[in-house]
């Protein structure tokens, strides 16, 4: 009876590991399956800036990076490993946007260097602008609400502004991909997410 009860515990456990996979898959699935869906456009990519060295001044001033936090030497090679990652891929995308800090268009310009790249206010730090955080988001989503390709776009901007948009933070070197605003929601859907570490 005891072996009995311990083969049942045992494909319990089997079960519980193979239902578990099939409902939440990990990270190189999941990164697999955003890269997929990449391929065929259409899609917004978020990606907050690269690692960062020090911190922003009380009063910052989008135009001088003297009062900004700026990428760290690591950043800036996770910056050209990301590009990197998506060149491997052959990734179409068809406009890269960036906030006016000097941190997320130092990241643009490493690992994109060869796209040309548009600085949008409202991928700014959510506060940080002249606009009241419900407008950022408003013509943030705007964009993303009007595009459908060809290929994709990416905002190149900052963690806080991807988590309102979302309601996810991204992790480290992590890339966010959205499309349109689904019925009966505020934010756009996430359709996956890609580990570019």
């Amino acid at each position: 009876m005891k072996k009995l009860r311990n083969v049942i515990a045992g494909s319990a456990v089997a079960i519980a590991v193979v239902t578990g996979s099939a409902i939440a898959p990990g990270p190189a699935l999941a990164t697999e399956a955003a890269w997929v869906r990449l391929s065929n456009g259409g899609y917004t990519i978020l990606l907050q800036h690269a690692q960062t060295l020090g911190g922003d001044a009380s009063e910052v001033d989008p135009q001088d990076c003297a009062t900004q936090a700026v990428l760290s030497d690591r950043g800036r090679t996770q910056a050209r490993r990301q590009g990197t990652r998506f060149a491997a891929r052959a990734v179409t995308i068809n406009g890269i946007y960036s906030s006016e800090y000097c941190r997320t268009q130092e990241t643009a310009d490493l690992a994109f260097g060869s796209y040309s790249v548009e600085v949008l206010e409202e991928l700014d730090p959510l506060g940080q602008t002249e606009m009241s955080e419900e407008e950022q988001l408003d013509a943030i989503i705007a964009r993303i609400n009007g595009f459908r390709g060809p290929g994709n776009q990416l905002f190149i901007t900052h963690s806080g502004v991807v988590q309102a948009l979302t309601g996810t933070t991204p992790r480290d070197g992590e890339a966010v991909i959205v499309g349109p605003v689904p019925e009966g929601s505020d934010k756009p859907a996430v359709v996956g997410r890609i580990l570019l570490n």
